[in-house]
This record gives structure tokens, C-alpha cells and sequence, in this order.
């Protein structure tokens, strides 16, 4: 399994535009083979901090994930705004499973 771990942030008057784009593709998202999970956040310390969280089965999954017209559309998008800093990380992931908090 592959974990996709980003921490986007894009200048204040672009943030909107950014996240109407998100929003466009997580149902697409959602829909792919080897899609585990795939989530789109907004930092609630900083408004203009995008975090994204990916699951995916398989490299092969994420790599036609990438290649798919409604990721290039927001990739396109994404570049047309003022993204300030991105940090994006993948982990290969070779297990996992609950974690048990006494709360």
C-alpha cells in the first residue's frame, strides 16, 4: 500500500479557487481501482494550508491516478494559482492497523 501525504499552501486570494478545484475531483477520485482513501482538508490553524490523504493499493494505481483527465484538469488549474509552498511525501506502507487510544 502507498500513502500519499501533501501539505499544500496557496496564497489567500487563490485559496478558494483551489479548493473548488479539489472538490471537482474527489468523487472521480473515489471511483478509481486502488483508490483506499483519498481525502482533501483545509488546516484549521491555517486556512490557506491545503492536506491531502492518499491510499492507494498499488503504484500502478497511483500512477494511473496521475495520468487520468480530471487530475491533469486540476493539475492545470493548480499551476495557473499562487501555491506558496508544497510539500508532498509517499510512504510504502508494508502494514497496518488500528490503533487503540484510552480515551
Amino acid at each position: 500500500m502507498l500513502v500519499i501525504s501533501a501539505r499544500i499552501t496557496v496564497n489567500p486570494k487563490d485559496t478558494a479557487s483551489y479548493i473548488a478545484g479539489a472538490q471537482k475531483i474527489l468523487a472521480p477520485t473515489h471511483a478509481e481501482e486502488g483508490c483506499i482513501d483519498y481525502s482533501i482538508a483545509v488546516d484549521i490553524a491555517n486556512p490557506n494550508m491545503i492536506c491531502i490523504f492518499e491510499q492507494w493499493a498499488s503504484e500502478d494505481a497511483l500512477m494511473t491516478h496521475l495520468s487520468l483527465p480530471h487530475i491533469a484538469e486540476f493539475l492545470a488549474l493548480a499551476a495557473s494559482l499562487d501555491v506558496t509552498d508544497m510539500q508532498v511525501m509517499k510512504y510504502e506502507v508494508s502494514s497496518c492497523g488500528p490503533l487503540q487510544l484510552d480515551i
